[in-house]
């Protein structure tokens, strides 16, 4: 079944989320509202794809356990996996840099999130309950620093090792953006130079053949503006940053508002 036509005159195909600070807002969970969007969109014919800075281990479970088979873009785009896991594409950082970033984290004590081709792995945040699967370590030096996608520490400009940080991206040429989590917490998500939401929905697209331009991309931080950039409709979220909000085509209410809803429901025209 094709998607319906919006109210824009367009038949948008494909709705890309965000996740953190889009689908679910402070309390954690996916509201009513949002899993009745979700199962509607489904229904629909619309391809649904979750783009999060979280591994594709902790992204896909919300979705199964609501019985939605989704695409994912996970860890910020390096990870770009099909409805089935097929792999699309996989963007791995520099095994030297990665080490240079892994031992900061640890010197520092940063939380961190680590998404890799063995897993999704933390360091020094609890375990998530949501049935992800993920493994705490207690340094990132026990890591195969070859395989990973993305080093994600919690991380603000204010920390004194921030410095150091920008230092080693810069050097490595590599790529950083910031991201918030539903909780509200900032972190800086670090891939390969190229790698971005952006990049990875085009590529995500042609593999579905289905146009750019007839998705629609739906964030709340710096990291989801490439992604508006490269879908043919963006919308942000109300409490977004005022740079995001200027960057997308519409902006709806907040997560805890339902914002996503009241935006499918004037896009797509579903009840």
């Amino acid at each position: 079944m094709s998607a319906p036509v919006s109210s824009q005159g367009m038949s948008y195909r494909l709705a890309a989320f965000d996740i953190d600070g889009t689908l679910i807002g402070a309390s954690g969970e996916l509201s009513p509202a949002t899993i009745a969007t979700l199962r509607g969109l489904d229904a629909a014919g619309v391809a649904i794809v979750a783009a999060t800075t979280r591994p594709y281990e902790i992204a896909t479970p919300m979705f199964a356990s609501l019985g939605l088979e989704v695409a994912v873009i996970a860890s910020t785009g390096a990870d770009v996996r099909l409805v089935d896991g097929a792999i699309v594409e996989q963007r791995t950082l520099p095994e030297a840099h990665a080490r240079e970033v892994a031992r900061l984290c640890d010197e520092s004590d940063w939380g961190t999130i680590v998404g890799s081709a063995d897993g999704a792995f933390r360091r020094g945040r609890p375990a998530p309950t949501n049935g992800a699967a993920t493994t705490s370590v207690g340094s990132l030096a026990e890591l195969p620093l070859d395989r990973v996608f993305m080093i994600a520490p919690f991380v603000t400009p204010a920390d004194t090792s921030y410095a150091a940080l920008d230092e080693i991206l810069r050097a490595g040429r590599l790529r950083s953006e910031r991201a918030v989590t539903s909780a509200g917490q900032e972190l800086v998500a670090i891939t390969a130079e190229g790698v971005g939401k952006g990049a990875a929905l085009r590529r995500l697209c042609e593999a579905l053949a289905i146009p750019a331009s007839q998705a629609v991309a739906f964030g709340d931080a710096e990291v989801d503006v490439p992604m508006f950039e490269a879908a043919g409709r963006g919308v942000a979220m109300g409490n977004a940053p005022a740079a995001v909000r200027g960057a997308a085509d519409e902006v709806t209410g907040s997560a805890d508002e339902d914002g996503v809803a009241a935006s499918v429901r004037r896009i797509w025209g579903l009840s």
